[in-house]
Protein backbone atom coordinates (compact mmCIF):
# COMPACT_ATOMS: atom_id res chain seq x y z
CA UNK A 1 0.00 0.00 0.00
CA UNK A 2 1.13 3.54 -0.44
CA UNK A 3 -0.91 6.76 1.01
CA UNK A 4 -1.37 9.94 -0.70
CA UNK A 5 -1.95 12.88 0.93
CA UNK A 6 -3.43 16.66 0.77
CA UNK A 7 -2.23 19.62 3.13
CA UNK A 8 -3.57 21.87 1.17
CA UNK A 9 -0.98 23.22 -1.47
CA UNK A 10 1.02 20.32 -0.34
CA UNK A 11 1.16 16.35 -0.63
CA UNK A 12 3.11 13.93 1.00
CA UNK A 13 3.31 9.63 0.48
CA UNK A 14 3.04 7.39 3.29
CA UNK A 15 4.06 3.58 3.30
CA UNK A 16 4.35 0.63 5.92
CA UNK A 17 7.92 0.25 7.20
CA UNK A 18 7.16 -3.30 6.44
CA UNK A 19 7.37 -2.33 2.48
CA UNK A 20 10.57 -0.46 2.56
CA UNK A 21 12.70 -2.76 0.86
CA UNK A 22 16.26 -2.09 -0.12
CA UNK A 23 18.83 0.33 1.47
CA UNK A 24 15.44 2.79 2.12
CA UNK A 25 14.82 -0.32 4.70
CA UNK A 26 16.97 1.50 7.00
CA UNK A 27 14.73 4.07 7.94
CA UNK A 28 13.45 1.44 10.37
CA UNK A 29 16.12 2.07 12.11
CA UNK A 30 15.86 5.60 12.64
CA UNK A 31 11.85 5.32 13.38
CA UNK A 32 11.76 2.09 15.57
CA UNK A 33 8.50 1.15 16.26
CA UNK A 34 6.96 3.13 13.51
CA UNK A 35 4.01 1.52 11.74
CA UNK A 36 4.45 3.47 8.91
CA UNK A 37 7.33 6.88 7.13
CA UNK A 38 5.48 9.95 5.58
CA UNK A 39 7.77 11.68 2.90
CA UNK A 40 7.54 14.79 1.97
CA UNK A 41 9.37 17.23 -0.73
CA UNK A 42 10.01 20.63 -0.98
CA UNK A 43 12.37 23.93 -1.31
CA UNK A 44 14.94 23.68 1.31
CA UNK A 45 14.82 26.83 2.18
CA UNK A 46 11.13 27.17 2.28
CA UNK A 47 10.57 23.52 4.42
CA UNK A 48 13.61 24.51 6.76
CA UNK A 49 12.69 28.19 7.42
CA UNK A 50 8.81 28.55 6.69
CA UNK A 51 8.18 31.65 5.31
CA UNK A 52 6.13 34.47 7.17
CA UNK A 53 6.52 37.58 5.17
CA UNK A 54 4.76 37.89 1.37
CA UNK A 55 8.14 38.48 0.05
CA UNK A 56 9.18 34.95 1.51
CA UNK A 57 6.20 33.11 -0.39
CA UNK A 58 6.95 35.53 -3.34
CA UNK A 59 10.06 33.61 -3.47
CA UNK A 60 9.00 30.00 -2.99
CA UNK A 61 8.43 29.20 -7.20
CA UNK A 62 11.94 30.21 -7.23
CA UNK A 63 14.07 26.87 -8.16
CA UNK A 64 16.71 26.01 -5.88
CA UNK A 65 18.12 22.89 -3.57
CA UNK A 66 15.40 20.47 -2.22
CA UNK A 67 14.77 18.33 0.75
CA UNK A 68 12.57 15.28 1.87
CA UNK A 69 11.06 15.87 5.34
CA UNK A 70 10.95 11.72 6.65
CA UNK A 71 8.82 11.19 9.96
CA UNK A 72 7.69 7.77 11.43
CA UNK A 73 4.30 6.99 12.57
CA UNK A 74 3.21 4.66 15.52
CA UNK A 75 0.10 3.93 13.32
CA UNK A 76 -0.86 3.82 9.62
CA UNK A 77 -1.12 7.31 8.49
CA UNK A 78 -5.45 6.65 7.65
CA UNK A 79 -5.40 6.36 11.82
CA UNK A 80 -3.07 9.30 12.61
CA UNK A 81 -4.66 11.50 9.84
CA UNK A 82 -8.26 10.14 8.75
CA UNK A 83 -9.21 9.57 5.21
CA UNK A 84 -10.83 12.92 4.33
CA UNK A 85 -8.04 14.32 1.67
CA UNK A 86 -6.23 10.84 1.45
CA UNK A 87 -6.21 8.00 -1.46
CA UNK A 88 -4.41 5.17 -0.66
CA UNK A 89 -3.28 2.86 -3.07
CA UNK A 90 -2.51 -0.80 -3.75
CA UNK A 91 0.65 -1.43 -5.01
CA UNK A 92 1.70 -3.85 -8.33
CA UNK A 93 3.68 -6.70 -7.90
CA UNK A 94 7.40 -5.03 -7.51
CA UNK A 95 5.63 -1.73 -6.44
CA UNK A 96 6.90 -1.60 -2.97
CA UNK A 97 10.83 -2.05 -4.44
CA UNK A 98 10.28 0.47 -7.10
CA UNK A 99 8.88 2.87 -4.75
CA UNK A 100 11.49 2.47 -1.70
CA UNK A 101 14.08 3.21 -4.78
CA UNK A 102 12.50 5.80 -5.91
CA UNK A 103 12.63 7.14 -2.91
CA UNK A 104 16.78 6.56 -2.13
CA UNK A 105 17.76 7.60 -5.41
CA UNK A 106 16.44 10.91 -4.39
CA UNK A 107 18.33 11.39 -1.56
CA UNK A 108 21.63 12.68 -1.52
CA UNK A 109 24.38 10.78 0.41
CA UNK A 110 27.29 11.66 2.62
CA UNK A 111 30.76 10.32 2.60
CA UNK A 112 29.42 7.39 4.16
CA UNK A 113 26.53 6.64 1.71
CA UNK A 114 24.03 7.60 4.61
CA UNK A 115 21.63 10.18 3.61
CA UNK A 116 22.58 13.23 4.41
CA UNK A 117 20.78 15.18 7.43
CA UNK A 118 19.95 18.60 6.61
CA UNK A 119 18.28 19.48 10.12
CA UNK A 120 14.94 18.30 12.57
CA UNK A 121 11.51 18.47 10.43
CA UNK A 122 8.14 20.36 11.56
CA UNK A 123 7.25 17.49 14.03
CA UNK A 124 8.97 16.02 16.82
CA UNK A 125 11.42 13.47 15.36
CA UNK A 126 10.96 14.14 12.07
CA UNK A 127 14.05 15.01 9.73
CA UNK A 128 14.83 16.92 6.65
CA UNK A 129 17.39 15.03 4.48
CA UNK A 130 19.09 17.09 1.23
CA UNK A 131 17.24 15.96 -2.24
CA UNK A 132 19.27 15.09 -5.07
CA UNK A 133 16.85 16.90 -7.27
CA UNK A 134 15.86 20.44 -7.38
CA UNK A 135 12.85 22.11 -6.70
CA UNK A 136 11.09 24.20 -9.52
CA UNK A 137 7.42 25.36 -10.58
CA UNK A 138 7.61 22.33 -13.19
CA UNK A 139 8.88 20.04 -10.04
CA UNK A 140 7.30 20.59 -7.33
CA UNK A 141 6.22 18.84 -3.63
CA UNK A 142 3.07 17.46 -6.04
CA UNK A 143 5.02 17.02 -9.19
CA UNK A 144 7.52 14.83 -7.02
CA UNK A 145 4.54 12.47 -5.56
CA UNK A 146 2.83 12.19 -8.39
CA UNK A 147 6.57 10.61 -10.18
CA UNK A 148 7.28 8.38 -6.97
CA UNK A 149 3.94 6.66 -7.86
CA UNK A 150 4.61 6.86 -11.49
CA UNK A 151 7.48 4.78 -10.24
CA UNK A 152 5.76 2.73 -8.44
CA UNK A 153 4.47 0.99 -11.01
CA UNK A 154 0.82 3.01 -10.58
CA UNK A 155 -0.95 4.84 -13.92
CA UNK A 156 -0.27 8.07 -12.68
CA UNK A 157 1.72 10.40 -15.26
CA UNK A 158 3.68 13.65 -13.70
CA UNK A 159 3.76 15.39 -16.67
CA UNK A 160 2.04 18.65 -16.17
CA UNK A 161 1.60 18.32 -12.57
CA UNK A 162 1.94 21.70 -10.40
CA UNK A 163 -0.89 21.72 -7.85
CA UNK A 164 -1.99 19.06 -5.07
CA UNK A 165 -5.14 18.87 -6.61
CA UNK A 166 -3.75 17.73 -9.95
CA UNK A 167 -1.67 14.69 -7.70
CA UNK A 168 -4.71 14.03 -5.76
CA UNK A 169 -7.21 13.76 -8.85
CA UNK A 170 -4.25 11.39 -10.49
CA UNK A 171 -4.65 9.29 -7.91
CA UNK A 172 -8.26 8.71 -7.31
CA UNK A 173 -8.58 7.95 -10.98
CA UNK A 174 -5.55 5.38 -10.57
CA UNK A 175 -7.49 4.44 -7.27
CA UNK A 176 -10.96 4.32 -8.78
CA UNK A 177 -10.57 0.32 -10.47
CA UNK A 178 -8.66 -0.46 -7.47
CA UNK A 179 -11.72 0.77 -4.74
CA UNK A 180 -13.52 -2.48 -2.50
CA UNK A 181 -14.44 -0.12 0.13
CA UNK A 182 -11.21 -1.03 1.93
CA UNK A 183 -7.93 -0.01 0.30
CA UNK A 184 -9.07 3.08 -1.47
CA UNK A 185 -10.81 6.12 -0.28
CA UNK A 186 -11.87 9.33 -2.79
CA UNK A 187 -9.97 11.76 -2.86
CA UNK A 188 -11.28 15.76 -1.86
CA UNK A 189 -9.38 17.67 -4.50
CA UNK A 190 -9.03 20.88 -2.94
Amino acid sequence: MVYVFSRGWHTEIGMPTDELTGPLSMLRQVFPGARAVMFGYGKRTFMTAPADTISEYLLGPVPGPAVIEVFGLSVLPPLAYGTQDMVALQLPPGGARALSRFLWDDLARDRTGAPRLVGPGFFAGSRFYAAKSGYSLSHTCNTWVAAALHAAGLPIDAGGVVLSGQTMSRAAAAAAPQCDGEHSSPATAR
